[in-house]
């Protein structure tokens, strides 16, 4: 997966290097060029004159106000003044975030795709990060971003011309499937500020931590009849495994969710509408997924995660990692609990400065932005190092194995995953698999000589009826967060396996291990091998 979709190309892969954009955790639909340039009622270039965060009207969230002068509509009628206005800022000692809005920098100039100017959203850029492109400095930037205007206004023009059903079908949901939430307070209470001893000191670790949350963190879970109840306490254990007592499960759930209060909350799935009761904002377009935090005196002391109803969501991983599918709730979920703790992952995008951090990406982490067929609920080495060093933790054995590798690459690395070559093979003869899997020690302590056993599965995530290829022993010592590439190379494939479809399943075999759940890997949905009679 790019860093980014591939916008404009060819250009943008000439000027990606160059042109600095504001990026954020996978919270929001990845939108096309085309859908951008589709969905988008409002497309200007535009320049910040000022900013200032303040309470929104209701006193239920504080939000920043951007002033735009327009220099170029490609694409609307925007004023040639706005205020364009983003959930997020500080005022006094408190601060508001959530993980799909995206700051803009005074004195920038930026090529814009906006959402409707009339209501207010989590994000009025369309797809967050994905519709903020900023010119970059110098010269050289200039005539980048001038080349990158040039090609947009192409772009919209040829989707005007031609449209597609492709264009706009993201956009026909259904808004409310009837899925049960929790019921929304009226107003907000600000409680005292946290406590201000420390929660440990990540400042020295290679993952970004920031406002880390005291522990223990104390979370009203789903209610008991909402879809994947259970599901939400099993992902607060896992987190548990690496950092001891972060997470604990309130002993009596709320029916009812309120920003402000201070309770760390799992909201379920509120509705646009419900939103607007308690935020006064709305999904809009491209949201699937938003966690919301308040931080005081250098720890966030509120959380709150909520799901977007209009957008499949699904359990099953063969689904959650197919091109086009549902989308994974474990992962999401998974993903979101570590920005409740203040987790921002390898790499924090967004400095706080407003700074753009483009260092390349090169370690696996459940926050790196990443495509479907990688979207599976999994922390890696990364994330358990940071949740320890924040937190504490007990010594753990654990090993991890990933059908891919990965390349680094500025705000998202690249995803390879190993393929078969040939795709049709005859049984009795050998496959080559291309491209090596990942081994990574997700634990504290060594792991001396384990053994990958790979099979050919009739069924993607199931071991049932899968046929043995091939046992690799990997020789030597992997240290704890150190991660170690196996090439598999040539493979047979015995005489005696029957005609059909299957996808390779590499299984991590070391009987130490103490979570088993991340010991075994598949391959992508469009890796599978075909095999026919000799």
């Amino acid at each position: 997966m790019a860093a980014r979709p591939s916008v404009f190309v060819p250009l943008l892969s000439a000027v990606l290097a160059s042109i600095s954009f504001q990026a954020t955790s996978a919270q929001v639909i990845t939108l096309t060029d085309r859908q951008l340039a589709a969905g988008s009622p409002h497309i200007v270039v535009a320049v910040v004159e000022g900013s200032g965060s303040r309470w929104n009207a209701e006193r239920t969230f504080i939000v920043t106000e951007y002033a735009l002068r327009i220099e170029e509509r490609l694409k609307g009628e925007a004023p040639q003044r706005l205020v364009l206005t983003v959930p997020g800022g500080t005022v006094g000692d408190e601060t508001h975030a959530t993980s799909i809005s995206t700051p803009l920098a005074a004195g920038a100039r930026y090529l814009l795709f906006l959402e409707r100017l009339d209501e207010p959203t989590l994000t009025p850029v369309l797809g967050a990060w994905q519709g903020v492109f900023r010119e970059p400095a110098g010269s050289r930037g200039k005539r980048y971003f001038a080349a990158l205007i040039r090609t947009a206004r192409e772009l919209i023009a040829e989707v005007a011309e031609h449209p597609q059903p492709a264009d706009t079908a993201w956009l026909q949901r259904t808004e409310d499937p009837g899925l049960p939430a929790k019921t929304y307070d009226s107003g907000a209470v600000t409680w005292p500020p946290a406590p201000p001893e420390a929660a440990g000191n990540p400042a020295a670790a290679k993952f970004v931590v920031r406002n880390p949350a005291l522990a223990p963190i104390v979370f009203s879970t789903l209610l008991p009849e909402t879809p994947f109840a259970g599901e939400d306490q099993r992902l607060l254990a896992y987190w548990n495994r690496y950092a001891g007592d972060v997470f604990r499960v309130s002993p009596e759930p709320s029916s009812s969710w309120a920003f402000g209060n201070g309770v760390f909350d799992i909201a379920g799935f509120p509705t646009t509408e419900q939103l607007q009761q308690q935020l006064h904002l709305s999904w809009g377009s491209a949201a699937f997924a938003l966690v919301a935090t308040r931080t005081q005196d250098g720890h966030i002391i509120e959380a709150d995660l909520a799901f977007n109803p209009a957008v499949e969501w699904t359990l099953d991983d063969d689904e959650a990692t197919r091109l086009g599918g549902p989308l994974s709730f474990k992962n999401t979920l998974l993903a979101n609990l570590g920005k409740a703790w203040g987790y921002k992952g390898p790499v924090e995008i967004n400095n706080p400065d407003g700074s753009i951090d483009d260092t390349p990406i090169s370690r696996d982490s459940v926050m790196n932005l990443k495509a479907q067929p990688y979207q599976l609920a999994t922390l890696f080495a990364e994330d358990a190092a940071a949740a320890r060093a924040t937190y504490g933790g007990r010594p753990i054995h654990d090993g991890a194995v990933s059908s891919y590798t990965i390349d680094a690459a500025p705000f998202a690395p690249f995803y390879q995953p190993v393929r078969p070559t040939p795709a049709s093979v005859a049984a009795g003869s050998n496959v080559v698999l291309v491209g090596p899997i990942k081994i990574e020690n997700v634990g504290t302590a060594a792991i001396v000589n384990p053994r990958v056993d790979v099979f050919l599965a009739p069924t993607r995530f199931s071991l049932d009826r899968a046929i043995a290829l091939r046992k690799v022993r990997i020789r030597g010592t992997i240290r704890s967060g150190e991660v170690r590439l196996l090439d598999l190379g040539r493979v047979p494939v015995p005489r005696s396996v029957p005609a059909g479809t299957y996808s390779f399943a590499f299984v991590l075999v070391d009987s130490a291990d103490e979570v088993p759940a991340n010991n075994r890997a598949w391959s992508n949905a469009d890796a599978q091998i075909s095999v026919h009679p000799r």
